[in-house]
């Protein structure tokens, strides 16, 4: 009896198994039905446009951010138009972290978005331009809109790695147009200022902010008793520019190179003023040996100086700040935290005003009603 107990038991492993591996035959030819091979012309038709939906359409989530498919993000400009925000960003496709070597950081990355959830990946909107001025790299664009018109401010570095400004102009912030007049030399005049143009020098990241009738430009610079400084720089038309000099420099000593990065003591960069409540702060990134802090806000009555004795800590993980939308004494943020773009808020009605990042979609709900 337990011997034919046995052969059964068998027999019906057996024909389980039998049954397993013919189901498996069958979903597998019905997959081969639903998806017939192809040729070699339509395999790779259809597997580009699987890539480009991939990286044309992103979700992202709020904790994280978004970056393209493929990079990450650094130093970006921020416009709005027809309820829906655009994006002109740094595109890092490196593993060093660093944009000095050849053929990395060349064009500017454009997404946009209306909810900031649901991203749009656009044609790159400027890249660099052969044997001139900014054939070697392209940084930190700022936009500025004035009546119909955007303006865009932006780093061209040459192959020495000199470091100058250039501006471009759109309608519609997918069509720019570079303007004859680059670059700007926005140091011109001034004797503080240490540049040159076959060597490596510093002029990048310039911010642009209209005040009383005047276009007022920040941007990182060199001074000749070598300290890394913001400087300003103002016109009235983009035509004629005044330099106004340093408006805060970091110490003369102590910068230490280091080939895998996080130096002792850095660049002041990434700089933006913001004016709100009859003072001007100016929000930017040093690295300061023996100081905790990253990104820095100073506070003054007068966009021309600053001190740092008003120094303290403004956003924790945060570099290159953009205000991307006010409601009353409130500013909804950008910044890149990770290499992603993230949102965060301030309040600007505050003796000391911070900014905390937007964690989920609820916080954001109030942003875009």
């Amino acid at each position: 009896m337990s011997k034919r107990v046995d052969a059964l038991t068998r027999r019906g492993l057996l024909q389980a198994a039998g049954t397993s591996v013919a189901g498996l035959i069958l979903s597998r030819r019905a997959a081969a039905q639903t998806t017939p091979s192809t040729s070699i012309i339509d395999f790779e038709e259809r597997l580009l446009a699987m890539r480009m939906e991939r990286y044309r359409n992103r979700k992202v989530d709020l904790k994280i951010g978004f970056r393209p498919v493929g990079g990450s993000v650094a130093d970006f400009a921020v416009a709005e138009r027809e309820s829906r925000y655009h994006f002109f960003y740094i595109e890092r496709r490196l593993q060093e972290g660093t944009p000095f070597y050849p053929g990395h950081e060349t064009y500017f990355g454009h997404a946009s978005t209306a909810n900031f959830v649901d991203w749009t990946v656009h044609d790159p909107a400027l890249m660099v331009r052969p044997d001139s001025w900014e054939d070697g790299h392209l940084w930190a664009p700022s936009i500025l809109k004035r009546g119909d018109e955007y303006v865009m401010a932006y780093t061209g570095v040459n192959r020495h790695l000199s470091q100058n400004i250039g501006l471009a102009s759109s309608q519609d912030l997918f069509t720019w147009k570079r303007w004859e007049s680059n670059p700007i030399y926005p140091f011109r005049g001034g004797d503080w200022c240490f540049w040159r143009e076959d060597r490596i020098s510093s002029c990048r990241d310039p911010y642009l902010v209209e005040h009383e009738g005047r276009i007022w430009m920040t941007y990182t610079a060199n001074t000749k008793e070598g300290a890394s400084c913001i400087a300003l720089a103002s016109t009235a038309d983009l035509k004629t520019w005044r330099d106004h000099g340093p408006i805060i420099a970091g110490p003369n000593t102590g910068y230490e190179p280091r080939l895998e990065g996080g130096h002792k003591q850095g660049s002041l960069e990434s700089a933006c003023p913001v004016y709100r409540r009859g003072r001007w702060h100016l929000i930017f990134k040093a690295v300061i040996q023996d100081k905790p802090i990253r990104q820095w806000i100073l506070t003054s009555g007068r966009l021309d100086r600053f001190d740092w004795s008003t120094g303290r800590e403004f956003w924790p993980d945060a570099t290159g700040v953009e205000v991307v939308k006010d409601k009353g004494d409130r500013s909804l943020l950008a910044a890149f935290s990770g290499g992603h773009i993230r949102l965060g808020v301030a309040d600007w009605s505050k003796d000391t005003p911070t900014a905390t990042f937007i964690e989920n979609e609820q916080e954001l709900a109030e942003w875009l009603k």
